[in-house]
């Protein structure tokens, strides 16, 4: 590791150190769900979901973001279940669903129970 990479490390560190400890256990569970994902979708969410996400108007990344967190920790299939309602994503394009749908992969939630 070179030594900008080793302060550029430190530094995020410290930054991360810093942060309150709720936020530290919500970015360390992001990186446990980015590293269940397979490469295929990282590279998808990565070069093609994120350049869209940012280009979206505020007022439509908070209502993706407000249905990710009712999305947020649960079994896929019960996720599955309101991504395919339509009261759940009432009111967005298609395009917004798309990126719901692909977004809720990332949050990836407790896997099902075996019955």
């Amino acid at each position: 590791m070179s030594p900008q990479e080793r302060n550029r490390l430190a530094e995020n560190q410290k930054k991360f150190n810093q942060l309150p400890p709720q936020k530290q256990q919500e970015m360390k569970r992001a990186a446990e769900n980015w590293q269940r994902l397979t490469p295929q979708q990282q590279s998808h969410l990565r070069n093609e979901v994120l350049p869209r996400w940012q280009q979206l108007p505020a007022d439509r990344q908070r209502a993706i973001q407000n249905r990710l967190g009712v999305l947020q920790n649960m079994p896929e299939s019960a996720r599955n279940r309101h991504l395919n309602d339509p009261n759940f994503t009432r009111g967005m394009s298609d395009d917004d669903r798309q990126m719901l749908r692909d977004l809720s992969h990332e949050h990836v939630g407790a896997p099902d129970r075996p019955e």
